[in-house]
C-alpha cells in the first residue's frame, strides 16, 4: 500500500504535472478576475520561472549531492558491497526485443562490476525488482543478470535480491543475506542524490552494521553553469529534487529512517 501511495502521491509533484496544472490554474484565475489580473500573471510568470531556469534546481541537487564522496583505499577495504535498482530500463522493452536495456543510473551496476575486479574475494548484492507501478517484462534483478552474462562476468559472488521495489524494502530484503554473510561493514551504492535517504533507510534497519556510502550517477559538477539551459534539463533536476526531498520526509514521518 505505502509503494501504491507513493506513487499516486509522485505524480502530482512531477514538475512538468505542476507546470499543466499551474497554467490551467492561471488561464482560469485570468478567466474569473475583474480586477488584478497583472498581479495574478506577475506570480504565474515568477512560478514559472523558478521552474524553468536550470540553475535553481541544479543548485538544489548540488547540495544534495556534494555531502557524500568516498576514497579509494575505503571503496578497496569494503569486503561487500550493495547495489540499490535503478540502473536498468524498461523491463518491457528488454524483453521484447531481447536487448539489455539500461537506464540514466546504470553507474550503479558498473560500480558493482568494478568492485568484483578489483576486489575478487568481495560480494556484491543486486538489489531490485522494479519501481514501476505496473510492472512489465524483465526485472531489474534480471537484466542485470543478462548483462553480467553478455560480458562474461564470474557471478560467484554476486548475489540478487528479487523482491523490493523501493528504498525500504531493499534495506528490508537485503537484510536475509546481511545476516547470512556477518560482514559488518558495507559499501552502499546509489546515485548520489538519493544516498542521504538510502544511508540512513539501512541504518535504521541494521543499526548494527556500518555502511559507507559510494556515490554514482552524478547530475553535477563541481561548479554549476548559470545559463538558463534547456527547459527539459530543469524539469528533470526538479522532478529527482522534489522525489528525493519529499520521500525523505515521507520516510522519516513514517519511521522508516
Amino acid at each position: 500500500m505505502f509503494f501504491i501511495l507513493s506513487k499516486i502521491f509522485n505524480f502530482f509533484l512531477d514538475p512538468l504535472n505542476l507546470l499543466i496544472i499551474s497554467f490551467l490554474l492561471f488561464l482560469l484565475i485570468i478567466a474569473r478576475a475583474k480586477k488584478n489580473k497583472l498581479r495574478g500573471t506577475l506570480w504565474f510568470v515568477l512560478f514559472w520561472v523558478l521552474l524553468l531556469y536550470k540553475p535553481i534546481p541544479e543548485f538544489l541537487i548540488k547540495n544534495l549531492e556534494d555531502k557524500f564522496s568516498y576514497k579509494e583505499e575505503t571503496f578497496l577495504e569494503l569486503e561487500g558491497i550493495i547495489v540499490l535498482g535503478g540502473s536498468t530500463g524498461s523491463g518491457k522493452v528488454a524483453k521484447e526485443r531481447n536487448d539489455i536495456s539500461l537506464g540514466p543510473g546504470a553507474e550503479r551496476v558498473f560500480k558493482g562490476l568494478q568492485f568484483l575486479q578489483q576486489q575478487p574475494q568481495g560480494t556484491v548484492i543486486f538489489t531490485g525488482f522494479s519501481g514501476s507501478l505496473f510492472h512489465e517484462g524483465l526485472s531489474e534483478a534480471e537484466i542485470t543478470e543478462k548483462l553480467i552474462k553478455a560480458l562474461k562476468v564470474d557471478s560467484k559472488k554476486m548475489l540478487f535480491e528479487k523482491r523490493s521495489r523501493n528504498t525500504y524494502e531493499n534495506a528490508y530484503y537485503t537484510g536475509e543475506f546481511i545476516d547470512d554473510l556477518k560482514i559488518k561493514k558495507w559499501g552502499i551504492v546509489t546515485s548520489a542524490n538519493h544516498m542521504k535517504r538510502a544511508i540512513a533507510t539501512f541504518e535504521k534497519q541494521h543499526p548494527e552494521i556500518v555502511f559507507e556510502p559510494i556515490p554514482v550517477d552524478f547530475q553535477t559538477a563541481n561548479s554549476i553553469y548559470w545559463s538558463p539551459g534547456h527547459m527539459q534539463s530543469s524539469i528533470n533536476l526538479w522532478r529527482i529534487y522534489i522525489h528525493e526531498t519529499v520521500g525523505y520526509w515521507v520516510y522519516k514521518l513514517t519511521r522508516k529512517l
